[in-house]
C-alpha cells in the first residue's frame, strides 16, 4: 500500500543535519523579504524538510529548487506546492518548528505552536472560535486546556485547505474534532491523523494512510509512535 511520509522537527535540528542547498529564484526572492531572522529559518527549514519527505516517498534525488508553488487565484509563485516527480507535497512551520510530507495521493499538512508553549497564555481568550463548528466549541468550553484544543482543531482545518478539501474562510463548517486531544478519523475523502510533541501539534490529511516520523541526528528518518503521550522534541 502506498502511504504518504509526513516529517516534524524543529527547524535548528534540521537546519543542523540536512544539505542547505539553494532554494528556487522565486523562493529565494521570498525568503529575503522575510525580515525576521527566525522567519527566515523557518521559511528554509520548511523546504529542506520537503525534500527530505519526497525522497523517503520515492521522488529521487531532488534538490530544493525543484520545488514550486503556484497560487489558483493570482497565478504568481506561492500558494498550493505543485507536484514533484508525481508526488504531491505540503509543508508547514510555527515559530521553530517545521513540518513537510510527500504522498502519491492528495495531501496537506501542517504544524502549530502552542500559545501557552510560547507565552504562557491559557484559556479561549482571542482564539478566533468563529473558526470552529457549534460542537468543537463546545468540546473547548469544557476542555483541561483549550489553546491546545484549539490548536490541534486549527492545524487539522489547515491540512485540510491545503490538501484542496476546504477553504480558509469556511473553516467553521469543517468539523475535525472528536474531543479535546483527538480527530475525527477523516474529512470527506481525507484520512485526518495528528502527533503531539511538547510545544506542538503537527496534523495530515491525506488520501492515503501517513507514516509519521521525524528527523534523526545524522538526517535518518526516525518512525514516531502513533499515539499516548506527547513525544518529546525531535532530536
Amino acid at each position: 500500500m502506498d502511504l504518504s511520509v509526513v516529517v516534524v522537527a524543529k527547524t535548528r535540528d534540521v537546519l543542523s543535519v540536512l544539505p542547505g542547498d539553494p532554494l528556487g529564484r522565486a523562493a529565494e526572492a521570498r525568503r529575503r523579504a522575510l525580515r525576521s531572522p527566525s522567519d527566515r529559518e523557518d521559511f528554509v527549514a520548511a523546504r529542506l524538510l520537503a525534500v527530505r519527505a519526497l525522497q523517503a516517498a520515492g521522488a529521487g534525488d531532488i534538490a530544493p529548487a525543484a520545488l514550486h508553488q503556484s497560487c489558483a487565484v493570482c497565478g504568481g509563485a506561492h500558494g498550493r506546492p505543485l507536484p514533484v516527480s508525481g508526488l504531491h507535497v505540503s509543508w508547514s512551520h510555527s515559530r521553530g518548528w517545521v513540518a513537510a510530507g510527500a504522498s502519491p495521493a492528495a495531501l496537506g499538512v501542517d504544524v502549530e505552536v502552542f500559545a501557552d508553549a510560547a507565552t504562557g497564555e491559557t484559556g479561549v481568550g482571542g482564539l478566533p472560535l468563529e473558526a470552529l463548528t457549534p460542537s468543537e466549541r463546545s468540546l473547548l468550553a469544557t476542555a483541561p486546556d483549550p489553546a491546545r484544543a484549539f490548536r490541534l482543531a486549527w492545524a487539522a482545518k489547515e491540512a485540510c485547505v491545503k490538501a484542496g478539501v476546504a477553504q480558509l474562510d469556511g473553516l467553521g463548517r469543517v468539523g475535525v474534532l472528536a474531543g479535546p486531544d483527538r480527530l475525527v478519523p477523516s474529512y470527506g475523502a481525507l484520512l485526518l491523523s495528528s502527533r503531539a510533541f511538547r510545544g506542538a501539534n503537527a496534523a495530515a490529511a491525506s488520501a492515503a494512510p501517513v507514516s509519521w516520523h521525524t528527523l534523526g541526528g545524522r538526517g535518518e528518518l526516525a518512525h514516531l509512535p502513533g499515539s499516548g503521550r506527547p513525544v518529546g522534541a525531535p532530536a
